[in-house]
């Protein structure tokens, strides 16, 4: 709600600005791209937006929504763990005796450790108002859609957990990569192009000396933002290729926000419109190389129908 109301505030004032309200692009990254994708479904008749990026991220991906139930039982972990209550409790005692809590021993109650590192215990809730608990029986908004994900996504987390002394073996991190982003952005672009919807698909994988983590990272999650951002130089001195790759990169983004409908289809050389059955995934900085590369979605989902992403998180990280 708070990011409609901010999305309803440059519609209203950003003429005032020289901007256009007929020409709003919303984006974001990992937990950014589900909450921006969530409002495509919750305003689905009015988006107000007339494009939307989601990158590594958006309203399919694993873990997201949680139940009412499960919300709850977190809430409550927390309160009952800083001595406000529980679930007996009155709800206008615990939340008073919460609000006189410091922010140190609220955050010291919640679990950070092993899993809780990647997934916090807290996340967007089911209310079938603007969060839905079956986004694949749900229509989204009838606007353009400029969808990905990086190429190794457990990159990051698989990094992370190892610097805590948490290991786990290569198919494990293969399968979290695969369940919880190319699958979810395959559903997420098919449920476009069902609608009939202008949708283009991407996937990078860049992987640069001054943006490398690990000897395991490769094309990790959130690889691409400092190219797209234009930070590469805060962590040592560009590749003559990366340089072209992040122009190239910025390039997309903003002939997608200036032209949603149209941009992209034109942009140096033009994408093509995804489309599950043919050669329409767009890859970036393939082999470090600037431009678009083409390639079948289904070499990438192919094995998502096999994939049990539940079983794994229930195996190896304990969430079940």
């Amino acid at each position: 709600m708070d990011q409609r109301l901010a999305i309803e505030w440059v519609r209203d004032n950003i003429a005032k600005f020289g901007g256009n309200p007929a020409k709003i692009t919303i984006f974001g990254e990992s937990a950014g791209g589900i909450s921006t994708d969530y409002l495509s479904y919750a305003f689905a008749s009015d988006p107000i937006a007339t494009g939307i990026i989601a990158q590594s991220g958006n309203a399919f991906n694993y873990g997201f929504p949680v139940s009412q139930a499960t919300s709850a039982a977190n809430w409550y972990s927390v309160t009952s763990a800083v001595g406000c209550g529980n679930a007996s409790t009155p709800s206008t005692t615990l939340l008073a005796c919460m609000r006189h809590k410091s922010l140190n021993s609220i955050l010291a109650a919640i679990p950070t450790s092993g899993i809780n590192s990647i997934l916090s215990p807290f996340a967007p809730t089911v209310d079938n108002v603007l969060i839905f608990s079956n986004y694949s029986q749900q229509i989204p908004a009838k606007i353009p859609v400029l969808i990905g994900n990086n190429d190794y996504e457990a990159g990051l987390f698989r990094t992370q957990l190892a610097l805590g002394g948490l290991t786990l073996p290569d198919a494990v991190w293969e399968e979290f990569s695969l369940g919880s982003f190319v699958c979810p952005t395959g559903q997420r672009a098919n449920a476009s192009f069902a609608a009939k919807t202008p949708i283009w698909r991407y996937r990078y994988h860049g992987v640069f000396p001054n943006t490398d983590i690990s000897s395991e990272g490769g094309a990790y999650h959130g690889a691409e933002l400092q190219l797209l951002f234009g930070t590469t130089y805060l962590t040592g001195e560009n590749t003559d290729e990366e340089s072209k790759v992040e122009a190239y990169i910025q390039g997309a983004w903003a002939a997608f926000a200036k032209d949603p409908f149209n941009g992209l289809k034109t942009y140096k050389g033009g994408w093509p419109l995804y489309n599950p059955a043919k050669k329409s995934l767009v890859r970036l900085a393939y082999n470090n190389r600037a431009g678009a590369n083409l390639s079948f979605p289904s070499e990438y989902d192919a094995r998502c129908a096999k994939t049990d992403l539940a079983a794994i998180f229930c195996q190896f990280l304990g969430v079940c």
